[in-house]
């Protein structure tokens, strides 16, 4: 008879979301729209739908956890020379090997537990505090 050792998930709390950046769409209708889709690096399972949209009139960083599916969306605006930066940096990109990460700094922590399971009970709208990019360039 084997010996099984039941651990019970311990939880904590993440204020960071590490995104790993796996296509990249340009979206021009009203306004001009880049559209990542990207899966997690520091959550095990699903997808986050990233958009960032030509700035009109509301400044807005903000993240929307579904609790009915594995999917979370950000909706980003910037003005327009924000805009170009990001697209000019993302340019850049030589590399095929390595990924364009994002790491967000949310306002209200996720829980995750220690396989990187997240626990969300209710969908719920974060604000981002700030977004870093890391594009590798070599």
């Amino acid at each position: 008879m084997k010996l099984i050792h039941n651990k019970k998930n311990t939880w904590k709390q993440i204020n960071k979301i590490v995104l790993r950046v796996d296509n990249i769409d340009l979206v021009r209708d009203d306004r001009l729209s880049v559209v990542f889709d990207c899966g997690f690096e520091n959550i095990s399972k699903g997808r986050c739908k990233f958009v960032i949209h030509q700035k009109t009139k509301k400044v807005s960083k903000e993240l929307f956890v579904h609790s009915d599916k594995a999917l979370m969306e950000v909706k980003i605006n910037y003005d327009s020379q924000e805009l170009e930066k990001v697209l000019n940096y993302l340019s850049f990109k030589k590399s095929s090997t390595k990924k364009v990460n994002i790491t967000l700094i949310i306002s209200d922590s996720l829980m995750i537990n220690d396989k990187g399971d997240l626990y969300v009970q209710d969908k719920k709208k974060i604000n981002i505090e700030s977004v870093c990019w890391n594009i590798p360039i070599l």
